[in-house]
């Protein structure tokens, strides 16, 4: 193998790690990390956002399917859920004890109200955000 052959093998590989980690593709983690934006100026009839999108900080939850438990963890909160249903860490319905309300989560999208200020965007429009911040 030449040394040129094994640069491109390396390129090939970083490539391909690069895209598993973008797309979240780790069938042997716990973990599920959900990048959310909030409007700061949202007209709820419609759900339509008036004002700008802002990047909140991204929740990471971490999924315990032996105990049925899902603990949540922010920048500055952190909380678990005792009573689940869980399929897999992208496939769970979990019920908040403190609020009552019921968190869902499909194919890792987490399912919000109608009308919410929230949305989920991907990892790689996440990074692309914050990568525009630093440049502005």
């Amino acid at each position: 193998m030449s040394f040129s052959d094994f640069i491109l093998a390396i390129l090939v590989l970083a490539g391909v790690a690069c895209i598993l980690w973008v797309y979240d593709i780790n069938p042997y983690s716990a973990k599920l990390h959900v990048y959310t934006q909030t409007c700061d100026n949202m007209i709820l009839d419609n759900t339509y956002c008036k004002g700008e999108w802002i990047n909140n900080p991204t929740s990471v939850y971490v999924i315990n399917k032996e105990n049925n438990t899902v603990t949540y963890n922010d920048k500055d909160q952190s909380n678990t859920f005792s009573n689940c249903s869980i399929i897999d860490r992208k496939n769970w319905t979990c019920i908040d004890d403190t609020s009552n309300n019921e968190v869902i989560v499909k194919d890792g999208i987490l399912v919000l109200a109608k009308n919410s200020d929230l949305k989920q965007i991907s990892r790689l429009e996440w990074i692309q955000n914050k990568l525009l911040e630093m440049v502005s």
